[in-house]
């Protein structure tokens, strides 16, 4: 059906479309992906006082291959400016290969580059496992994965005591490993710039980035007797979408950059990828292996400098020579609240995939506790104590003027490249995450109103690269899980009087007096658009640590906001509340 809206000076034509598909979490695929891709990393040092010595350490490209995944790297070159005094080949324990180049009297800043072309196949078919929980036996080669470490905590008592209780009951390592998952992707909550990376902290903070969540995953697993590793690597920006029904499509999309992600072993399997956020028996063509071990210490890039430390940056570049996506969904699952991606999985003789695990305890949801206050710009940072926390909440934030906030409101300013431990520095596996907003594209994101308010200001952290033209909001009525048609536009902001800085920050849409709208307690959608040929990028978060699975969506007509993404937005909403309560 087709309806039209007169709202404001614009005449805008709708077409109203149910998804029977809202509500399914886990999507079970058949098929494949397949991508050859050209990469290049370029890693620089500013040297702003001389150096007498620098060495530098970093991970090279692996070829490998699993039940799902496999991974083909062919003609590496690396290109040093200045050359250094020497270089050598580095292996260690896990096989990973490495080089290090070595440099006297540094005067100037250091570039590394690093090329190579890499082929990544993904077959996503039935897999069956006969593995028993808990496991029977684990062979030598794997033991070492059943270690704690320094950044996996696995013989915490408290860690120990919910690993037990998920796995209570369960019949099959599959089983556990997804009660552990399904835990991790519900309960930890993605934040940059944590102040430390280990389990413990995770699971105290609730918070992380991937190194967190794949330390508390590693160490989960570790307690319930399954081997399990971290694998460093580059995750690659472009997306990929897979089909639902009613024309509706799930996308994926990630930052580009250094990224960290798990292997679980199965006797009978061997080492399956997983992604804590994102997929379970596989990764997607848009992750690169380098590297696996016990913890992050293991396969993160370091260096050392003397006297002084220089300021590290990496840039990735992805050129895609193929992209194959031929996947179709074939069952879901109500579990975890985050869209997570899986192949058909038989444990046992029986299907067990989706499996459902149970509902936590209480024993096992964490009491609100001060949280660490994660640092907002890229520097350096020594090793730090956690502090008392300032940071906001998800929920509703009054405030003295009478009016309330509340959203997804936790991004940084910049994202930390890297961390220095007295003279020695190591690259940390995050990296940007944002979408072009100013493009053929529309982007929604939903939100909830706590209570009925008069809507002041909309605001979006949002980062100006160039252009010129307007960009406004539209915040209209939910419509059976869509943007709908009723609502109001803001004022719009010229691109030219939007201050062009580094980083991400706040960028403030209000609505005209004539305009101004009372919105009743109720789920709302912010539409973002566009005029000229602006160039700005809004920046989200992995996962969906706001709203529900299908809160934020994207259209290319314009009306039908056919594709799901895996991500919030950031964003703010800021209104006077109109009930006693606020008052």
């Amino acid at each position: 059906m087709i309806k039209l809206l007169l709202w404001g000076p614009v005449l805008w034509a709708f077409v109203l479309v149910s998804s029977s598909q809202a509500g399914a979490k886990t999507l079970v695929l058949e098929g494949g992906l397949e991508s050859d891709i050209n990469l290049t990393q370029q890693v620089s040092f500013t040297v702003n006082k001389p150096l007498t010595t620098h060495s530098f350490r970093f991970a090279l490209p692996t070829s490998f291959a699993n039940k799902a995944v496999s991974q083909e790297t062919r003609e590496l070159a690396i290109d040093y400016s200045p050359q250094p005094e020497r270089e050598e080949d580095d292996v260690d324990r896990f096989g990973n290969h490495y080089k290090k180049a070595f440099w006297k009297e540094l005067h100037g800043d250091a570039r590394i580059t690093i090329r190579y072309r890499t082929k990544v196949k993904v077959t996503l078919s039935a897999m069956e496992s006969r593995a028993p929980f808990p496991l029977s036996e684990v062979s030598e080669s794997e033991r070492l994965f059943l270690q704690a470490s320094k950044e996996v905590q696995s013989g915490d008592p408290e860690i120990s005591s919910i690993a037990r209780t998920l796995t209570s009951g369960c019949a099959t390592e599959y089983e556990a490993v997804t009660a552990l998952m399904t835990h991790v992707a519900d309960t930890i909550r993605y934040a940059y710039n944590p102040p430390q990376y280990d389990a413990v902290y995770t699971l105290k903070a609730g918070t992380g980035n991937c190194q967190n969540l794949a330390h508390y995953s590693l160490a989960l697993l570790r307690a319930s007797g399954i081997p399990a590793r971290i694998v460093g690597g580059i995750s690659l920006s472009e997306p990929w979408q897979v089909a639902m029904e009613n024309g509706q499509s799930w996308i994926q999309r990630m930052g580009q950059g250094g990224h960290a992600w798990i292997e679980i072993y199965f006797p009978d399997l061997g080492w399956l990828s997983y992604d804590p956020l994102y997929s379970r028996q596989f990764t997607p063509t848009r992750h690169v292996k380098q590297t696996h071990g016990l913890d992050a210490n293991d396969i993160n890039d370091s260096w050392l400098s003397a006297p002084t430390h220089p300021v590290y940056g990496e840039t990735v570049t992805a050129n895609f020579l193929n992209d194959r996506i031929a996947v179709k969904v074939t069952a879901t699952s109500s579990s975890p609240r985050s869209y997570l991606l899986s192949n058909r999985f038989v444990a046992k003789g029986a299907e067990t995939l989706p499996w459902a695990p149970p509902e936590p305890s209480p024993g096992i949801v964490k009491p609100e506790k001060p949280l660490p206050e994660p640092p907002v710009l890229s520097r350096p940072r020594e090793q730090a104590e956690p502090k008392p926390s300032t940071v906001k909440p998800l929920s509703v934030k009054p405030s003295s003027e009478g009016t309330m906030e509340f959203g997804n409101m936790e991004f940084p300013t910049l994202v930390d490249a890297y961390q220095m431990v007295g003279n020695e520095g190591r690259k940390i596996m995050d990296k940007e995450t944002s979408e072009y907003v100013t493009s053929r594209q529309i982007y929604a994101q939903a939100f909830t109103t706590p209570a009925s308010l008069k809507l002041q200001k909309i605001s979006l952290a949002m980062r100006k690269f160039g252009g010129d033209g307007t960009i406004y909001v539209d915040v209209v009525a939910d419509d059976q899980g869509k943007p709908g048609m009723e609502g109001v536009r803001s004022s719009p902001i010229f691109v030219e009087s939007v201050t062009r800085k580094p980083g991400y920050y706040w960028v403030n849409f209000t609505f005209p007096a004539d305009l101004a709208r009372d919105l009743k307690q109720g789920k709302y959608w912010i539409v973002l658009r566009h005029s000229g040929e602006t160039v700005m990028n809004w920046f989200f978060t992995p996962g969906k640590p706001y709203g529900g699975s299908d809160d934020t969506r994207s259209t290319a007509k314009g009306y039908r906001w056919e594709d799901i993404l895996n991500y919030d937005f950031v964003f703010k909403v800021t209104g006077k509340p109109l009930g006693e309560k606020y008052r």
